[in-house]
């Protein structure tokens, strides 16, 4: 659970890095004045020297970040602040989701007990259908039972 604890402090480790950038800099600067340049014009030649030190702070950036959770982070923020700007379509949102969800729900726990559950028997494989074919080509159920129930029925085609 520790990336969830970093993803949650990220912004004082993007702080940190910043700070870190600024610090190398300064000491770059430093140096530089040390080794006989000018104070005004050490920092442009740190600058120059050390790159482009926004580049270099987003691509540290990069190293910490999860842009699938954070971008699907940011589209929810949005999202809550669009529905907080508008109460009426908010309450439209919310009852359409629940009408959705609850007759979803209630359609599949009818399927459910209706055709994915198998038959309550211990020998389901004992099940038997007797059909006859009518010349138009349909078929008419004559027997639906477990075998061996009805020894007297006689089956005469």
């Amino acid at each position: 659970m520790n990336w969830i604890k970093q993803l949650f402090s990220r912004q004082r480790l993007y702080s940190d890095l910043s700070q870190e950038i600024r610090e190398h800099l300064e000491e770059k600067i430093d140096e530089l004045v040390a080794s006989g340049m000018s104070r005004e014009e050490a920092p442009h030649v740190a600058r120059r020297e050390f790159g482009n030190a926004t580049l270099i702070d987003e691509r540290g950036r990069e190293v910490w970040q999860w842009p699938l959770i954070e971008n699907f982070l940011m589209d929810v923020r949005y999202g809550l602040r669009q529905l907080r700007r508008s109460p009426g379509l908010t309450a439209v949102v919310v009852l359409s989701l629940a009408l959705g969800i609850g007759a979803n729900t209630a359609i599949f726990t009818l399927l459910n007990a209706i055709v994915l559950r198998a038959l309550p028997l211990q020998h389901p494989e004992q099940l038997v259908q007797f059909s006859e074919a009518d010349p138009d080509g349909s078929e008419n159920v004559v027997f639906e039972g477990k075998a061996g129930l009805n020894a007297a029925i006689s089956m005469s085609f």
